[in-house]
């Protein structure tokens, strides 16, 4: 039997040489997102990247102002209250800007610091209208990536035998969708790192039969701590580690189970100043927001409906769906080979249950859900533990039917069909936010059963910004759409290095100052897309287009200038005007109060963008 101190180990179990190989498949992940980060020009030498998405102008803004200044509060040069205070907690305004508090600062602050590591490093294109590079921000993600795959593979390693680790770590290598958001400066990476440490080490530590003590529960209250820190999502701990604690230890797992959330809630308020200045008021604020904000629009199976009314099934299809097919199969394999034992095992047991409540949650009725699996991204890596679990359990039974086959045979099909689902990989970049599996036919199956094709403006490639470049003219208007929030496209306009910023004109599409633009760029979100833009307008011409596996992502447009279309432009634009106006007054009003420039003894500070990610809307859709 092994000693406490070997179980409680997180390395000392495994061999030096698969600790290594297993180092060099996380650095082999942080190659391979680093070598491909570009978003839009900040560094042309890197390989294309996933276009700029929304969230990514919020996040490297206040990532850079919190890295920025928490050394200048350090320094003594800002108070507290000043560094974390919104309008409402801080009348007279800061030098460096209101603190953007829809979402806990830990993320955010980690993208600020990579942000700032790199441009020193390296510094991006020059750029007059933005100090940020969001290209030097996703590095941060990168890193959590390459963390991420070091920490599932070591751990299935240690569980379940080198192959088993070796496997996981691969199968994490091989999904798309998880591979494209390690290229995005989002909060996804660093909840997904945070979420899987914390049940990794809750596994870990209370695994054996008797109840954990208090001190067992330490590192991982530290740990959810961290993730509250981080995003909403860490609230998806609780549940399952409570129910699978209770059903292993009963009685024995409340004062555990208290000391864990004591201290992750502890860690939380203590991590978050902004909570201090109001804390019942902030946290009520805070968590209120998962149900008191603007609806999103969902399309799935051919539907359009609101975030809170998809059916019941979106979840499990997306989760079903949005991960290579032979990766599900793997992981079938291991728990329905011996279903009892797994059940039995306590560490497969809490993977599953923290696997399976965040899809039992995002499926009761009235809880929003929305673009695809990000929202439980988060449940990604444990799944990729069992699929190495899987991969074990086959090779172990291929050797005991055939027992002719060498060791290298019987590994050598379980891999293979762990390998086969790289084609995703290949098929979908960098755009792998729409990448569906073969059980559904591929993106292009997706397609036709009526799935969202893209939902982040991932599509809107450098390449396809360049061949924008080439073909409009400099002193032509491009009409956009669809808008996500009322600045996204005036920021994306200065963040987009591929041209040059202050020469290109953007409006939204269904707006007067778009009303004569010959070009309309869009990217495919059909859930905000009016109908005749959810598939190519009959006698449009497509200019430039961004497909992947045969499905169209983004489009420039060259839309007729006959009398007929421009009346019928004229008619959608009167239906969509009235709509818009007052949600385009007020973010003009946002970014009239906190558009600013620093002239202080912190002057080297860059001046904050300004955004208000709950501003985020629901696209009218008059059609």
């Amino acid at each position: 039997m092994p000693t406490t101190e070997q179980l409680d180990s997180f390395t000392e179990r495994l061999p030096r040489r698969t600790r290594l190989n297993l180092a060099a498949l996380a650095l082999l992940g942080l190659l391979g997102v680093s070598l491909t980060l570009d978003a839009s020009g900040d560094y042309p030498l890197l390989g294309e990247g996933p276009g700029l998405t929304v969230d990514e102008m919020f996040n490297v803004g206040e990532g850079v102002r919190l890295a920025h200044g928490s050394w200048y509060w350090l320094l003594g040069e800002f108070s507290w209250r000043q560094l974390f205070g919104e309008a409402s907690d801080v009348p007279v305004r800061p030098l460096i800007g209101h603190h953007l508090a829809d979402h806990p600062p830990l993320g955010r602050l980690a993208l600020g610091l990579a942000h700032q590591a790199v441009t020193t490093v390296a510094s991006p294109q020059p750029n007059r209208t933005t100090p940020f590079a969001p290209t030097a921000a996703r590095f941060g993600s990168a890193c959590a990536f390459a963390w991420v795959v070091w920490l599932v593979g070591s751990c299935s390693a240690r569980w379940f035998g080198a192959a088993a680790g070796y496997a996981s770590a691969l199968a994490l290598l091989m999904m798309p969708r998880l591979v494209t958001h390690a290229h995005l400066a989002s909060l996804e990476m660093m909840i997904t790192l945070a979420y899987t440490a914390s049940v990794i080490t809750i596994a870990d530590r209370w695994h054996r039969d008797e109840a954990p003590t208090v001190r067992q529960a330490l590192v991982p209250g530290v740990l959810l701590g961290l993730a509250l820190l981080t995003k909403i999502q860490a609230v998806l701990l609780g549940p399952p580690v409570v129910l699978w604690a209770l059903w292993r230890f009963r009685r024995r797992a409340v004062l555990p189970l208290i000391t864990w959330g004591g201290i992750g809630l502890l860690i939380f308020v203590i991590g978050w100043p902004w909570i201090w200045i109001d804390p019942l008021g902030h946290l009520q604020e805070y968590f209120a927001r998962t149900t008191d904000r603007a609806h999103l629009s969902v399309f799935y199976l051919s539907a359009k409906t609101a975030d809170i009314d998809v059916p019941w099934h979106y979840p499990v299809v997306m989760f079903a769906t949005t991960i290579p097919l032979s990766l599900h199969l793997l992981a079938a394999w291991g728990l329905g080979r011996a279903p009892v034992a797994s059940c039995r095992d306590s560490r497969v047991s809490l993977l599953l249950c923290c696997t399976i409540f965040p899809l039992f949650l995002f499926a009761l009725p009235g809880i929003a859900v929305y673009d695809g699996s990000r929202l439980f991204l988060v449940i990604v890596p444990l799944w990729a533990i069992l699929v190495g679990r899987g991969l074990s359990d086959a090779i172990t039974s291929i050797r005991s039917r055939c027992q002719r086959l060498s060791a290298r045979g019987a590994t050598a099909l379980p891999l293979l069909l762990l390998l086969s689902s790289g084609w995703g990989l290949v098929a979908t970049h960098p755009c792998g936010l729409s990448f569906y599996n073969l059980a559904i036919g591929g993106p292009a199956g997706a397609q036709r059963l009526g799935f969202e094709p893209t939902y982040w403006g991932d599509s809107l490639t450098r390449s396809f910004l360049h061949r924008v470049g080439e073909v409009v003219p400099s002193d032509e208007t491009i009409a956009v759409f669809p808008s996500l929030h009322p600045l996204q496209w005036q920021e994306f306009q200065r963040h987009a290095r591929a041209w040059d910023p202050e020469s290109r004109k953007l409006a939204l599409f269904g707006t007067a100052p778009a009303e004569d633009a010959t070009f309309v760029m869009i990217f495919r979100r059909k859930a905000d897309l009016p109908d005749f833009l959810r598939n190519v307008p009959s006698d449009w011409e497509v200019v430039a287009s961004v497909r992947r596996a045969g499905v169209l992502l983004a489009a420039l447009y060259r839309r007729p200038r006959t009398t007929l279309a421009i009346q019928a432009t004229r008619n959608w634009n009167a239906q969509v005007e009235p709509q818009l106006a007052p949600i385009r007054s007020s973010g003009a009003l946002y970014w009239t109060m906190t558009r600013h420039e620093i002239t202080s003894p912190a002057s080297r500070l860059p001046a904050r963008e300004p955004h208000d990610r709950r501003q985020r809307r629901e696209q009218p859709d008059p059609l």
